[in-house]
């Protein structure tokens, strides 16, 4: 009786914490609507703010699941975009039914459908047991340590950086290989190992991207902002020298931080390369699904690596590559048994938040929070160093608001250079801040929605929010100290800071 007792209070305490926390940031919300409008902020853009603050502070807590909270987002977009004047305009109010459209914009968006092509890839990949025979194959080249498998993850991740122009495509690469290595050991994903390692494959495109010009897709965009504020030509060589050693010693760190946070079950794969061998052998030669799936695979990854050529979007291609896997005669999985594979909150939560993004930007709210944050705080008045070390911080802050990496550079990077171009100030390291907030953009890794690897990562069901704000935090604080170390030793050195 006591034991049921028990319980009971254990499950009602963590309900109670949640509601009142759903209390509280509706209480934010209205307090943000509320409130007297600032000069320049349009009233769209004072209540996209609004759902913005409420819809974060769910995502920190996780006080509602992932996929109520996109429903809820979606429909609160509504409320506020409904029930005020056209984005920079005033007088009659929007409507709901007009506002509808631009609040599922992100259902239409290339960056959802590639998130969900990603998904539904690796739904189908993981059903032909191709990702076993691959893991086994790594688990041979690498050998059975545990450290030496999350090592060679990281070099992998690196690798496809090249050959695969997108940080989703990489993600949806490297999913079903660690969900292949973490069925290998014999475990669950939610495992020690297991959570490590789908960590790994969340956080690392991102970061591997930064590194490469070609490597995400924020890189060129921020080039031509750049140039475009007469800032000096940065090349694909001149990116590689400036910024892919960082990317190089921050993922060592990530390695240390990862191995030492999580008690692997295992030191190493029981039975080692004997097991591993009898493993391979199990298995068998490759079955007829497996072949097909590793030709589509093949063919979509040339595709993603030749767009230059080509010039089919990389979303396109995702779309392809899943219509060849459920087309009958050809493919490996038919679309009810896909459909049943398919984490959809993820889906869900993805455009939701992504509809959020844009709508921020489009009524002015992402412009009115970077003038807030960079000209009438005072900043242009701090030295160099201290200068860019509060833009560091305030992008920290600002990554949160934003699904996309894409979006978020994209919003305040305008801002910053501008800013910073405003100053007149002949010592500023243009070019080396604005590279600098690429890297704080794309490598910080704390909640899964604010990035899509991470969200692929997260909807095979190995981690939680709190895993990865557990590894992400310490993992923040290694990214400045590492900017800070660059600031005053290598990038003095290549001409990229003064």
């Amino acid at each position: 009786m006591s034991t049921l007792v028990h319980a009971a209070s254990e499950t009602t305490g963590p309900g109670t914490r949640k509601f009142l926390t759903v209390l509280i940031g509706l209480a934010i919300t209205m307090a943000i609507i509320m409130a007297p409008s600032p000069a320049g902020l349009s009233p769209a853009g004072q209540r996209v703010i609004a759902v913005m603050a409420f819809v974060v502070l769910m995502w920190i807590t996780e006080a509602i699941p992932y996929g109520v909270s996109a429903v809820a987002l979606v429909f609160l977009l509504i409320l506020a975009l409904g029930f005020s004047p056209p984005a920079g305009g005033t007088g009659a109010m929007l409507g709901t039914a007009k506002a509808i459209p631009l609040a599922l914009s992100g259902f239409s968006n290339s960056g959802w459908l590639f998130v969900a092509a990603g998904l539904a890839m690796a739904a189908a990949i993981t059903s032909t047991g191709l990702e076993k025979r691959v893991a086994y194959l790594i688990l041979k080249l690498v050998g059975a340590n545990t450290h030496a498998i999350m090592f060679g993850i990281i070099l992998t991740a690196f690798a496809l950086t090249f050959f695969i122009p997108s940080v989703i495509a990489r993600a949806a690469t490297l999913v079903p290989i660690v969900i292949g290595l973490t069925e290998a050991f014999g475990l669950p994903r939610n495992s020690q190992i297991g959570r490590a390692m789908l960590l790994l494959a969340g956080i690392l495109p991102s970061v591997t991207g930064v590194g490469v010009l070609t490597g995400a897709a924020p890189n060129p965009v921020m080039v031509n902002f750049l140039t475009g504020a007469g800032q000096p030509q940065v090349g694909y060589l001149d990116w590689l020298i400036d910024l892919f050693p960082y990317t190089v010693v921050f993922s060592i760190g990530l390695y240390f931080l990862a191995t030492r946070l999580f008690k692997f079950e295992f030191a190493e794969l029981p039975g080692g390369p004997d097991y591993i061998a009898a493993r391979i052998a199990e298995i068998g030669p490759m079955s007829t699904a497996e072949k097909r799936a590793s030709f589509i695979m093949a063919l979509t990854i040339l595709l993603w690596a030749t767009d230059k050529i080509h010039h089919v979007e990389a979303s396109a291609i995702s779309v392809l590559c899943v219509l060849l896997l459920v087309l009958p005669g050809v493919g490996v999985i038919t679309c009810n048994e896909l459909y049943k594979r398919i984490d959809w909150n993820s889906i869900l939560l993805f455009g939701a938040g992504i509809s959020m993004a844009e709508m921020l930007t489009r009524t002015g709210g992402a412009a009115w929070l970077s003038k807030v944050a960079f000209v009438e705080s005072g900043m242009g008045g701090l030295s160099v160093t201290a200068l860019a070390i509060m833009i560091f911080v305030v992008v920290f802050f600002v990554r949160f608001c934003f699904t996309s990496i894409t979006s978020c550079l994209t919003a305040i990077t305008p801002a910053i250079i501008g800013f910073l171009v405003s100053l007149h100030n002949p010592d500023l390291p243009i070019v080396g801040i604005v590279l600098a907030v690429a890297l704080i953009a794309q490598c910080l890794s704390i909640i899964p929605v604010t990035s899509a690897p991470a969200m692929i990562a997260y909807g095979a069901g190995g981690f939680t929010t709190r895993d990865m704000m557990r590894l992400g935090l310490p993992l923040a604080v290694i990214m400045y100290g590492l900017i800070m170390l660059f600031m005053f030793t290598y990038w003095p050195f290549v001409g990229l800071w003064k």
